[in-house]
């Protein structure tokens, strides 16, 4: 038997000009988008990891939500 583990319901929110947070459903922080005006959107874990830069918002996004999936 084998548990698949669902992915955490994410809300985005802006924190700021440039910055976006997403948080589960308890409130807690995922993670952020920052955006760089010339090199993208960076992508930083809860850990403070670096997971990319993406050249569109959408693709930061997603990124960040895959990171969670897995």
């Amino acid at each position: 038997m084998t548990e698949t583990l669902a992915a955490p319901s994410i809300a985005w929110r802006t924190a700021q000009s440039g910055l976006w947070v997403a948080s589960d459903s308890s409130g807690r922080p995922l993670g952020i988008v920052t955006e760089k005006w010339v090199h993208g959107f960076v992508v930083t874990g809860r850990t403070g990891r670096h997971l990319g830069t993406y050249p569109s918002l959408e693709a930061a996004e997603a990124a960040l939500e895959e990171s969670l999936a897995g």
